[in-house]
């Protein structure tokens, strides 16, 4: 039932049939396609994702590393190095001599292993009593020395006096730090050999070890401003980083850190420093925090704390919103190429059905149009031909009338058959089927005798006037290249589609009545001749005038149609004329419509 009902439908009910099966058809394509694309993008995305990260990774594990290295070249400073005198035996005069420690120097920048710490202040050092000294200067001081000018303690140089403030000013520093002074409070006891850190003091770090020096254990290290030696540590390896795009690197110190709780006491407020990587400007660059764009934190990249003791400072990497890798934009292009190939391939496909549909409905048309151009003659001749037969018409002047009406009836039937026929073989892929249409040159003379000697009959009993015209420099002994007899059926169908809409309409002024033949040579090649055949009836619209030569196609609808014919006729005149190397096209005219036929000209020798 279910197939039978499908059979049933109407043309108009398969095209939408078909154009929501073409719908579901491409949805069921393309929605898996679309999925597999968006997860295959994210899959690239995440791995361009993974590659900063894994850049940010190897970037931090250098800065651990550089921070360790500088941990253990301050601590091989030798702990007698921290008293402003060092005794040095003079093997030549066996006399011991005291001179400046190396760390004595007033500049703080200056080298004192490898290379120098960047923001150092000066190097300081407590006895187990809590006695404060510094290699700077020459003397111990206590807390009654900071009410004490330079002047009051030493009547000396400048330089002097600007040891002394260097040293004081240490002094006061480390005495703002409670971890220190916790330390010195509860003693001095041994731990670890490289130097510890206290953050306590805000805007300095307070490097310190507790060495053993003779018989009693001192507390020694040197003090540094945080921001400097941290840019110092940092941006030497953000300037090898290899980023495609600028990076917003920040160093966040956590005032939450429960690491450094047992021996630091954080600062109230965090402290946050900010580098810019790009490849475009090496060294990194040091950013406020109001010169940050806001794009530069659309992307965060990674976070990751620093390794113990800076554990309490996180390194966060953002950027821009990444761009398309190259593998992302060759896949998007792939992709997108992949679906219009789909969509052209679905459309294709059901254009093509929609023409299949198309053509099926005009081969019912088709079928039904013979079956009334047959039936009606045949009805016709059968009932003439049973009168005669019996004898009913007795009048010999309607007999004759009879035999004329079968004769005429009976030719018009064997043309239509022999159009079908015709087309039929034209249509074919096999060439052997054109054989019959064998094209050779023939004067215009002769065409014009065939156009008269076709149509003047035809013409004359429908009462139309034939003007046939031939238009200079074109002469009746000009050869043109055709098949007489595919000629003369060209120009029959025409002619005969002409009488037959002319009627149709019921188009009564004499004065159209007629048919224009002009011969001419074409506008576009003077080696083409173009015969325009033009009548004054209803004439058609463009859209109409564009389909013209469809095969089974007629105008309006078989149901209210009152022309005769079954739409093979002009599709007959196209095969024809493209089997004599020419062509035809219509034209609307007001009134009207022209047939333009296109046909080579013997060449000029």
């Amino acid at each position: 039932m279910w197939v039978k009902d499908k059979q049933l439908m109407s043309y108009a009910q398969r095209k939408q049939q078909l154009r929501w099966q073409a719908s579901a058809f491409l949805l069921c394509l393309l929605l898996p396609l679309c999925v597999l694309f968006y997860f295959g993008f994210a899959q690239l995305k995440q791995n361009q994702l993974s590659g900063y990260q894994e850049q940010a990774r190897n970037l931090i594990s250098q800065i651990d590393r550089q921070m360790f290295k500088r941990r253990l070249l301050s601590s091989s400073l030798p702990v007698e190095a921290f008293d402003y005198y060092q005794a040095v035996y003079n093997p030549l005069t066996e006399e011991t001599l005291q001179i400046p420690s190396v760390l004595s120097h007033r500049d703080p920048e200056r080298s004192t292993t490898t290379r120098p710490i960047q923001g150092l202040i000066g190097y300081f050092q407590f006895d187990a009593q809590g006695q404060f000294n510094s290699p700077i200067w020459p003397e111990p001081l206590s807390a009654k020395d900071l009410t004490t000018s330079a002047t009051e303690q030493q009547q000396s140089s400048v330089e002097l006096q600007q040891r002394y403030e260097r040293a004081k000013f240490i002094y006061q520093t480390l005495l703002k730090s409670n971890a220190l002074q916790t330390k010195l409070a509860t003693g001095l006891s041994k731990e670890n050999g490289l130097y510890q850190l206290w953050f306590d003091v805000p805007g300095y770090f307070i490097f310190y070890r507790l060495p053993k020096v003779g018989a009693q254990r001192k507390l020694q290290g040197y003090l540094v401003r945080r921001a400097p030696y941290l840019l110092s540590l940092v941006s030497e390896y953000l300037s090898q980083s290899q980023f495609d795009q600028p990076i917003v690197l920040t160093l966040n110190a956590d005032s939450s850190a429960s690491s450094n709780k047992v021996h630091n006491t954080m600062t109230a407020q965090p402290e946050q420093v900010h580098f810019l990587l790009s490849r475009s400007q090496s060294p990194a660059q040091q950013l406020a925090e109001a010169d940050i764009a806001p794009e530069l934190r659309t992307q965060t990249l990674y976070s990751a704390p620093l390794r113990w003791p800076f554990n309490n400072y996180t390194l966060h990497f953002t950027t821009y919103t990444l761009p398309m890798s190259p593998t992302m934009l060759y896949g998007s292009v792939f992709a997108l190429l992949l679906i219009v190939i789909i969509l052209g391939a679905c459309y294709g496909f059901y254009w093509l059905s929609v023409r299949q549909l198309a053509l099926a409905e005009q081969r019912m048309n088709f079928v039904s149009s013979v079956s009334h151009e047959l039936k009606t003659p045949l009805t016709a001749i059968r009932m003439y031909a049973e009168m005669l037969r019996t004898g009913t018409v007795v009048c010999a002047d309607a007999q004759q009338d009879y035999y004329g009406f079968i004769h005429s009836e009976s030719e018009r039937l064997s043309r239509l058959i022999d159009n079908i026929l015709l087309l039929t073989r034209l249509n074919r892929d096999d060439h052997n089927d054109l054989s019959q249409v064998k094209p050779d040159y023939a004067p215009l003379s002769m065409l014009a005798d065939i156009i008269r000697s076709k149509t003047s009959t035809l013409l004359e009993n429908q009462g139309f006037t034939l003007n046939m015209v031939i238009e200079p420099p074109l002469s009746d002994k000009l050869e043109v290249l055709v098949d007489q007899d595919a000629f003369a059926q060209v120009v029959i169908n025409i002619v005969e589609n002409t009488i037959k809409f002319f009627a149709a309409e019921g188009i009564t002024d004499p004065a159209r009545k007629q048919l224009d033949i002009t011969f001419r040579c074409a506008e576009q090649s003077h080696n083409t001749l173009e015969l325009e055949i033009r009548d004054y009836g209803p004439g058609v619209s463009q859209q109409q005038c564009d389909k013209l030569f469809e095969l089974f196609y007629r105008g309006g609808s078989e149901l209210t149609r009152t022309t005769q014919g079954t739409g093979i006729g002009l599709a007959l005149v196209t095969q024809l004329m493209k089997a004599q190397q020419g062509r035809v096209s219509a034209h609307r005219m007001s009134p009207g419509l022209a047939l333009r036929l296109q046909l080579p000209i013997k060449p000029d020798k």
